[in-house]
């Protein structure tokens, strides 16, 4: 069995006498491309950056709520009353000893801080920490960056509860 011969057609061959073939994109086509591009960027920022906001409020919570943990467990572990507040000038929340300035664990929220939240409020912003497990009164902490806010409620036992805004 003979094989078929096999013809390759050369395009250039059958272009009239002068005329190549067409290499790259004309400039209205590049503006095109552009002008597509930018209009799907501009789209989906806005919904990038939102997220990017409510991932870094999930974040200070969820590390505010494993402070307030801890700030129970070393006033038990060591016997002695703690201080838990929220200092607004510089936006931490700090845990330190009662009886003098040690300063146990800090959590910087604000703008200096991974998180950049727009605003943190306590309520009230001093609380004491008893070795006993219970602590000077229940308390609550709003995170808020945008329009996207979640608030932690502690109890005076140190049972805490996250809820969204």
């Amino acid at each position: 069995m003979k094989l078929p011969k096999v013809h390759f057609i050369n395009r250039r061959s059958n272009a009239p006498h002068g005329r190549r073939g067409r290499r790259g994109v004309t400039l209205v086509e590049s503006i095109i491309v552009i002008s597509v591009f930018g209009t799907m960027l501009s789209i989906g920022l806005p919904r990038v950056n939102e997220g990017i906001r409510q991932r870094r409020v999930i974040a200070a919570s969820n590390a505010l709520n494993a402070q307030m943990r801890s700030a129970f467990s070393l006033a038990a572990r060591q016997r002695k009353p703690v201080t838990l507040f929220y200092d607004d000038a510089s936006g931490e929340v700090r845990v330190k000893n009662r009886a003098d300035t040690t300063v146990y664990t800090r959590i910087a929220l604000k703008n200096t801080s991974e998180y950049m939240l727009d605003s943190v409020t306590m309520t009230p912003s001093t609380i004491q920490v008893f070795p006993n497990g219970v602590s000077s009164s229940a308390f609550t902490i709003r995170l808020a960056n945008g329009n996207f806010a979640r608030t932690i409620s502690v109890a005076r036992t140190g049972l805490s509860r996250v809820t969204v805004n």
